[in-house]
């Protein structure tokens, strides 16, 4: 990449260094004034684009490729959020899903292309350029620094990120940060409580009710909400399943222990908190085959299911399918039963 510049810069070699060294000042990012600043011209910062070298983030707002790339999309809209409130400088806070996300990787649902900060002066709400401004009674207290910025504190953030979002969006962002152990439920019931009057709030105490600390995925809280949404009733998780003597066979996401039936989310049991094989497939395939016959030979049903089955226009079948599996169980295992081998 050929590039021309008031400090003489005609190859593209180093420059790649350069612009990582721009950003980690930054935390990531770099503004078009530091590469300005620097002695590049427009021209120039196009052609780095162009050449792969430069990811524009957002209008004057640049990152590092190899820097970008390997981020998910809520750690991309971190970084940008990180941008938006570095430039607004005093006065503002991030909040709703851009601080929610600060505090837990896990969404689902939400627009990650709106950063949402508060404005702490009480000046009137807008929308301009990608960010909503909110205006909100926020003191002290809902304030957290982390980074070195000012981000609404992880249960009005994730109450605020409900508001404006779906039930089941709720539940995951909830659902995460109870596992995490950044909010309790009886914070969440508080604002709640406080909160009630605000636009969006019945489908947060919803949110509220239904997410479960103990899920460790967001496919496993959207399985929840599918659960609620379709009728199923509601499972155990995390389970451990036993052989009569104690040994330890496998964790299942989600047991009805009164319909000896397990259910899996991603299709895997699990041994102890993670699964061992994820880098070699087959092994995995044939482990996970040994526990599923040994479950089997306690006298649990199971069923499975995928990301897609959580689909909106799947789940009704995805459900029904489990209602069918859970009825199948109680017939053939429930009678004359003498143990049940698990153990929450």
């Amino acid at each position: 990449m050929a590039m021309s510049s008031g400090r003489g810069v005609h190859e593209s070699d180093g420059m790649e260094d350069v612009f990582l060294a721009l950003a980690a000042h930054r935390g990531g990012y770099v503004f078009r004034h530091d590469l300005i600043d620097y002695g590049l011209r427009d021209r120039d910062i196009r052609a780095a684009v162009r050449a792969g070298h430069l990811t524009r983030l957002r209008h004057g707002t640049y990152a590092p490729t190899s820097l970008v790339t390997p981020l998910s999309p809520e750690a991309k809209h971190v970084l940008i959020a990180y941008s938006v409130l570095d430039k607004l400088g005093p006065g503002v806070a991030l909040s709703h899903h851009s601080a929610a996300l600060v505090h837990t990787p896990q969404s689902f649902g939400v627009d990650l292309d709106i950063v949402h900060v508060t404005q702490l002066s009480g000046r009137h709400g807008r929308k301009e350029a990608g960010v909503v401004f909110h205006v909100g009674d926020t003191t002290e207290d809902d304030l957290v620094e982390v980074d070195g910025r000012l981000v609404v504190a992880p249960a009005r953030a994730a109450f605020e990120s409900a508001c404006r979002s779906s039930t089941e969006s709720g539940m995951v962002t909830m659902g995460a940060m109870m596992h995490d152990g950044k909010v309790a439920r009886e914070e969440l019931e508080q604002l709640g409580a406080t909160w009630e009057r605000w636009p969006g709030s019945r489908h947060a105490r919803i949110a509220i009710r239904l997410a479960d600390g103990r899920s460790e995925s967001v496919g496993e809280s959207r399985s929840l909400f599918m659960f609620w949404r379709e009728g199923v009733p509601r499972p155990e998780m995390q389970v451990i399943i036993r052989t009569e003597d104690g040994r330890h066979v496998a964790r299942s996401d989600f047991a009805w222990l009164l319909y000896r039936h397990t259910g899996e989310f991603d299709g895997l049991f699990k041994y102890g908190r993670l699964n061992s094989y994820a880098n070699d497939p087959g092994l995995a395939i044939t482990e996970e085959k040994k526990r599923e016959d040994l479950v089997r030979s306690l006298m649990l049903g199971m069923s499975r299911w995928t990301w897609a089955g959580l689909d909106e226009k799947r789940r009704g079948r995805t459900a029904r399918d489990i209602m069918l599996g859970l009825e199948q169980s109680k017939r053939l295992y429930t009678r004359n039963a003498t143990y049940i081998p698990l153990f929450v």
